[in-house]
């Protein structure tokens, strides 16, 4: 996820082509991801389930941009996949609910916890 989050702050369409799963790409083209009149801000990951061993994976992040005189927050959980021996990404749910995580479930902080042992508040 940080490295897609750069490659948008720097515009390097071709990097995000290839880190989007190509049935979930629609008509984007690197040129078209690379032109941006965006001023990214700041990331900052919230969760993230799926390791070396996982097929599937999810990153929950707040990116922060510019918008005139006024900053603004994407908030994302992002579905990510295993293509080709590399995660990509699928799609997102924008202002997505809160996580319910249940005590011995593993913490989506990523940390390899029981949630319990780890960020359980």
């Amino acid at each position: 996820m940080r490295s897609r989050y750069s490659a948008f702050v720097l515009g390097l369409g071709d990097y995000l082509v290839h880190s989007w799963h190509p049935d979930h790409l629609g008509t984007l083209t690197a040129d078209e991801l690379s032109r941006s009149d965006t001023r990214w801000d700041g990331l900052e990951i919230l969760a993230s389930r799926g390791g070396p061993h996982d097929e599937t994976g999810m990153v929950e992040f707040k990116a922060w941009f510019v918008e005139g005189d006024a900053r603004h927050c994407l908030h994302e959980r992002s579905r990510f996949v295993r293509y080709q021996g590399r995660w990509v990404y699928t799609d997102g749910e924008q202002d997505p609910a809160p996580l319910r995580v249940g005590r011995n479930d593993p913490c989506p902080c990523g940390s390899g916890k029981k949630f319990k042992k780890c960020c359980f508040e």
